[in-house]
């Protein structure tokens, strides 16, 4: 279980770090089906980039903190899918610019609407012939 404190631990390093606009918990934690072994799914929107073993390190600084293991992710370094799926099943802990989240949730959604119509002709294709693979 994620506790306030935990919660609050979590935003205040993140703002210190990288001072993100929107935090999100996702997965087991958001979903309220974590085990005690269960890690933390954070994901976070900022103007500020960190690469991927600065991110990783800074997991690691959250998950000394909160006891848990974390895993970190930038949303807008995130794929479309995996953005679309953050934003409809994940919680939001923290956002300081309602106009910018929705604005991201906006093109993100219209981004993941836009990919299915495309992968669609795909699908469709594969369902006709029977088979993913040209004979």
């Amino acid at each position: 279980m994620i506790f306030q404190s935990m919660i609050t631990a979590i935003i205040e390093k993140l703002q210190e770090t990288v001072n993100p606009y929107w935090i999100i918990v996702f997965g087991s934690t958001a979903e309220n089906r974590e085990r005690e072994d269960s890690d933390i799914d954070i994901a976070y929107v900022s103007d500020t980039t960190l690469g991927n073993y600065e991110r990783f390190l800074l997991a690691q600084e959250l998950a000394n903190i909160v006891h848990k293991d974390v895993d970190l992710v930038d949303l807008s370094e995130a794929s479309t899918v995996f953005q679309a799926q953050i934003i409809h099943t994940g919680k939001t802990i923290f956002c300081s610019d309602e106009r910018r989240k929705v604005i991201f949730e906006m093109k993100t959604l219209k981004m993941y609407s836009k990919l299915n119509e495309e992968r669609q002709i795909v699908f469709d294709d594969i369902k006709k012939r029977g088979s993913i693979y040209e004979e």
